[in-house]
């Protein structure tokens, strides 16, 4: 699905930031408005002009919220968020812009939850001699007395917690009567920006605390727990759910296997050619690369940020990513979305991943025809939302 830009990286984004107009959190016409601003590649404009569009908005947001026209505010502080986390996506993890640029869009967003008239809090999650920040969300009230069955949603390589309002439908969750929670890992958010938490495989490790945190809040049926993990986050949750039975569902969104065997996929040769080269080749070919693709550079650059590796450390960190091995000690049911046109996870891993696992597992593979083909189903949310809600209702109820 081509939105804007010819490059599949920057083209990619733009949906990314398109599609959260499904909860308010976008305009097309500020987002195609900004990217005609934006030559091919120029990761310069991209940051510049997304951070104009979201300085505009965030003034009127300001500016309603002074006259005290709070819904105008708060959806304009959502959609400022969301253009504050775009015009971020590119720089480097170095870059001197990153940690204002992201500071920016986290205030926006509780700006907006502020004004969101439904109960929602900030915690934090004791982790390691740290906290995990994040957001409970709760329904607001419908008859219904007693704890609820909740979800958790778990992020990604590129993930802030707050996208995952967005991104993982909590809206729609809500309306359903789920309690929600939302929180940075290591290797995300703010953690990685203010704590130098880089990713880690063992996301058991994470998971645990989460879990027990969770688990004893009075608003939380501890027996209905659910994890939605998007993007890298169908890696992270699995892993999660294989070595936690307190999980009672799991939802990779999408699917996320094997990260070795995705970034080799379809060229397998060259992969064993690199695999096996020294260091100094493998940096210098990824470099060479960057220079050329600007998927190439992000992924290059954000490898080394968020798993503190250079390209050639990044060949085994990524076998390290794989669930092969672990699967088969989920017992849970479990859902794993695909798009058939995923420009990131090829579509086969999805159906290695669902034999893998020892638990009840359902499928859905989401095409182009129905604007939902592409990673993480953007450019149909509500499609994708949709078909996770509806499983997790009929599982967690017949649990």
């Amino acid at each position: 699905m081509r939105v804007h830009f010819d490059d599949p990286t920057f083209d990619y984004q733009t949906l990314r930031a398109i599609s959260y107009g499904t909860y308010g959190g976008a305009e097309p016409g500020e987002c195609l408005a900004t990217v005609e601003r934006i030559d091919e590649g120029d990761f310069e404009a991209w940051h510049a002009e997304w951070r104009r569009t979201a300085d505009r908005v965030a003034a009127l947001a300001e500016d309603a919220r002074g006259d005290g026209r709070d819904e105008t505010a708060r959806g304009a502080f959502l959609r400022a968020h969301n253009y504050y986390r775009t015009a971020e996506f590119f720089l480097t993890g170095d870059d001197a812009r990153r940690a204002p640029t992201y500071e920016r869009s986290r205030e926006a967003f509780r700006r907006a939850l502020d004004l969101l008239g439904a109960p929602v809090r900030r915690v934090e999650i004791p982790y390691e001699g740290a906290a995990l920040p994040g957001y409970l969300f709760e329904p607001e009230a419908d008859g219904r007395d007693g704890p609820r069955s909740t979800v958790v949603c778990v992020g990604g390589f590129d993930s802030v917690a707050e996208e995952l309002y967005l991104l993982c439908g909590v809206p729609a969750a809500l309306e359903r009567g789920y309690a929600c929670l939302l929180f940075d890992g290591p290797g995300q958010g703010a953690p990685l920006r203010f704590g130098g938490l880089n990713a880690r495989p063992d996301w058991e490790a994470v998971g645990g605390p989460v879990l027990d945190f969770v688990a004893d809040l009075p608003a939380v049926d501890p027996e209905r727990i659910a994890l939605v993990g998007a993007s890298m986050g169908g890696y992270y949750a699995p892993r999660i759910a294989a070595f936690d039975d307190r999980v009672a569902a799991c939802v990779a969104f999408d699917h996320c296997f094997d990260l070795w065997s995705a970034a080799a996929y379809g060229q397998e040769r060259t992969a064993a050619l690199v695999a096996r080269a020294p260091d100094a080749f493998v940096n210098a070919l990824a470099s060479l690369g960057a220079r050329f693709d600007p998927g190439a550079r992000w992924r290059l650059e954000n490898s080394r940020w968020v798993f503190g590796t250079d390209a050639a450390g990044l060949r085994e960190t990524l076998r390290e990513y794989s669930l092969r091995g672990v699967a088969d000690r989920i017992a849970c049911p479990t859902l794993a979305l695909a798009g058939e046109d995923d420009h990131l996870i090829p579509l086969p891993l999805v159906y290695e991943f669902a034999d893998a696992v020892a638990g009840p597992t359902t499928v859905r593979v989401f095409t182009a025809e129905e604007g939902a083909g592409e990673h993480c189903q953007l450019g149909n949310l509500s499609l994708a939302h949709g078909a996770i809600y509806d499983w997790l209702d009929e599982v967690l109820s017949a649990g």
